[in-house]
């Protein structure tokens, strides 16, 4: 009985009105429908920060990798608009032929071997990855003891989120010591600057 006596909503004029509504503040169609696309997005709506094992990360990894904006998007389980939003709110990017080209200057947090100990840095996230490929130096270098896996990495390093230049480690005894107590784990580290 209750339910017989409730006014029946009308969807479609109500969808009609919250158009109406948006269109006459400014909005985008869109917008107004509550979809923004991605050359709707505010200005303001600066870049989140960067998290690891989310869908949009690993939609944006795959895009990285060479998959087309579409496909990333199904394999990570999120909609292409939705992706297509976060790709311009988080990140710089062009298509180069068929691939995207996205750097992304997002800070993340990584350790890194500097200066005679480990230290966790705030970089920019395409920095990390240099950080990532370091460490692959690192543990080839301890795997086969030849300093030449490290020789790319001499007398550089990069500059942290406050701009402190931090040099990659590359010194053959400090590694050695670094490794013998316990400071490089490398499964643990690795999986941390890896995944960026």
């Amino acid at each position: 009985m209750a339910s017989e006596s409730k006014r029946k909503r009308n969807y479609a004029k109500e969808y009609l009105i919250r158009i109406a509504r948006g269109l006459a503040g400014g909005k985008s169609r869109s917008q107004a429908r509550g979809h923004a696309r991605a050359v709707d997005l505010p200005s303001n709506s600066g870049p989140q920060p960067f998290k690891r094992s989310e869908p949009l990360e690993d939609a944006l990894k795959l895009m990285r990798k060479g998959a087309s904006q579409k496909e990333a998007a199904r394999q990570a389980g999120v909609s292409a608009e939705t992706l297509r939003r976060f790709q311009k709110a988080n990140t710089t990017s062009h298509r180069e032929g068929l691939r995207w080209l996205i750097s992304d200057t997002r800070p993340v947090s990584v350790v890194m071997a500097t200066r005679g100990r480990m230290r966790s840095v705030t970089v920019s996230h395409d920095a990390a990855s240099d950080i990532s490929r370091h460490w692959i130096a690192i543990n080839l270098f301890l795997e086969t003891n030849s300093p030449t896996h490290l020789a790319t990495f001499v007398g550089r390093g990069l500059r942290d989120s406050k701009g402190v230049f931090h040099p990659f480690e590359t010194r053959p005894n400090v590694l050695r010591k670094l490794d013998s107590v316990g400071e490089l784990s490398f499964i643990d580290i690795y999986r941390q600057t890896a995944q960026q």
